[in-house]
């Protein structure tokens, strides 16, 4: 990861995508088979968390992270799309938490019901929940490093104000909580490189109504911070035409980051390294 953001007064909406845009990219994304066998060892029951994040995590190559309340998942979406018009390729957190419920079902099913019993065992689904979500966990965290730009969409969903005890930002969902402690701590790495070759070229990150009971996580600071108004500025300046090849497509979407990191400030000696390598 190179970079961090927090994108601030966001507007519920982006006009340019509608439901439709919105439903056609959840179906797009809504492909990962949970097989539980699968995810056996020599047919034991023991579960292989690296097959696990494999299943539930199959995307690799992605440029931007977008952290985000569960309650802003449309508006992330939008968000995205907008990216890859700009030839990027995003990843939006919240579309794999489905698969992830369902396979914790599974895996409760058949691990969580003692013989005879038809309810769940309380301390056999903690040790599986507990296990499944540091897997996953595990998965975001290698999702984040490997984008180079992260970002958090800090909406009224996803930042509670503590009244009347600090101005402290809070967080009510532990998963962002998570994802922003992770990446205040991530070691940086550059920018990516176009590695082209004779015979084909590829992108590298070199290294470098119910009542529930509520948790608040106090909000890690972001290195960058940007309005929404100008976060929007920056997704609209040269669109890229359809019929343009994913490789260049890809150029130009690397060259856009470039575009929002001279706009936040980051310094020329971050930028000086070339993409083309």
């Amino acid at each position: 990861m190179f970079l961090d953001l927090k994108v601030t007064k966001v507007a519920e909406t982006i006009s340019e995508w509608r439901a439709g845009d919105v439903a056609a990219y959840k179906a797009r994304k809504d492909n990962i088979l949970i097989r539980l066998e699968a995810f056996m060892l020599n047919g034991d029951n023991i579960l292989d968390a690296s097959k696990i994040q494999q299943s539930v995590f199959p995307e690799s190559d992605i440029d931007v992270f977008i952290s985000h309340s569960h309650a802003d998942q449309d508006q992330a979406i939008k968000v995205a799309l907008s990216l890859e018009e700009i030839g990027l390729k995003p990843f939006v957190d919240s579309c794999v938490w489905a698969h992830a419920d369902e396979l914790l079902q599974k895996i409760d099913d058949v691990f969580s019901k003692p013989d005879g019993w038809t309810a769940y065992s309380y301390e056999l689904r903690n040790r599986t929940t507990t296990n499944v979500h540091l897997i996953l966990n595990a998965a975001l965290q290698h999702m984040i490093q490997r984008a180079e730009l992260f970002i958090f969409l800090g909406t009224k969903s996803s930042i509670k104000l503590e009244d009347h005890i600090s101005n402290h930002e809070q967080l009510s969902s532990p998963w962002i909580f998570s994802e922003l402690t992770f990446v205040d701590n991530a070691k940086r790495t550059p920018r990516k490189q176009i590695v082209v070759t004779t015979e084909n070229e590829k992108f590298e990150a070199r290294a470098a109504d119910e009542k529930a009971v509520e948790f608040r996580y106090r909000l890690p600071d972001s290195t960058y911070t940007i309005e929404f108004g100008r976060f929007e500025e920056w997704l609209s300046i040269d669109p890229i035409p359809g019929f343009t090849p994913d490789f260049v497509r890809h150029v130009k979407g690397l060259e856009h980051l470039d575009r929002l990191y001279k706009m936040l400030g980051v310094g020329a000696a971050l930028l000086d390294a070339p993409r083309f390598v």
